[in-house]
């Protein structure tokens, strides 16, 4: 299997996710403002004093304006497009996602409260491209990066299925509903459709402990046993987007499909 098709995939997956939430930022940049929900003034009280003195601190406050924050998500999205536009893995390739991946760690700075898991799996891809997909990169490092994202995103299903375990919500199979009844990340009709049914929300429950807890083992099973887990997987995430308005979940670890199917084809392939 080539490898360079396989960091394409992954790179158009997760730009889709990137472009879709920096424009959602640009949109609604207001809450950047000096009276908004991610102010600078307050998100800056974090970093401890030195941070907000001297010349850093004059810098920081002119970026995280909103004007500053307007043009890095701007030029996040711009570098986005152009990464995509350009010949694989070339040195052109290469400045634009690190031009990426800057302006992700750095928007992380005053994004922190804002941000969630699917923003760690896509800085953690987007680190990994930046350090292994290079114009020098040698088929070794290549692979070691392709491996990285697989074993990674396997780590992330699997400790979420063992603290779901651990959970007496999770476990009793009221967690699902719990969460589908709240404003912030549930629906009326997802809820009203598990309200009297218990046995609809054990099995939801517990079909999620298991799917996170056993996803490893879409690295090892042959293919059309590991392809349940990604089938799951997508649909997983699907519903999550549909229902809790979780999106950018859905684009993040979907593209690491493309490294864990990479991945399962060299183990399988030794046996």
């Amino acid at each position: 299997m080539s490898i360079q098709p396989v960091y394409l995939l992954i790179l158009a997956l997760l730009s889709v996710g990137l472009l879709i939430s920096s424009l959602e930022y640009i949109v609604k940049i207001n809450v950047f403002a000096p009276d908004g929900l991610l102010s600078w003034n307050v998100m800056q009280l974090r970093w401890g004093y030195r941070l907000r003195q001297g010349w850093l601190g004059a810098v920081l406050q002119r970026l995280f304006a909103k004007s500053g924050l307007t043009a890095l998500f701007s030029l996040r999205v711009v570098c986005l497009v152009l990464a995509l536009a350009v010949p694989a893995g070339s040195g052109v390739q290469w400045f634009f996602l690190g031009l990426v991946t800057g302006s992700l760690l750095l928007t992380t700075v005053i994004t922190f409260y804002g941000s969630d898991g699917s923003d760690q799996m896509a800085t953690i891809i987007l680190i990994t491209f930046f350090l292994c997909w290079t114009p020098f990169a040698t088929p070794g490092l290549l692979q070691m990066g392709i491996w990285f994202i697989a074993l990674q995103a396997c780590l992330s299903y699997c400790i979420a299925g063992v603290a779901k375990l651990i959970s007496a919500e999770w476990r009793g199979g009221t967690a699902v509903y719990d969460i589908f009844s709240t404003k912030s990340y549930g629906a009326r009709w997802a809820s009203d459709a598990l309200k009297n049914r218990p046995w609809l929300q054990m099995l939801l429950c517990w079909s999620v402990i298991l799917a996170e807890t056993l996803f490893p083992l879409a690295l090892v099973l042959p293919w059309p046993f590991a392809l349940i887990f990604l089938c799951w997987g997508f649909l997983f995430h699907l519903l999550n987007a549909v229902i809790m308005g979780l999106n950018s979940f859905f684009w993040a670890f979907l593209a690491t499909y493309p490294a864990i199917l990479f991945a399962n084809h060299q183990l399988t392939a030794l046996f």
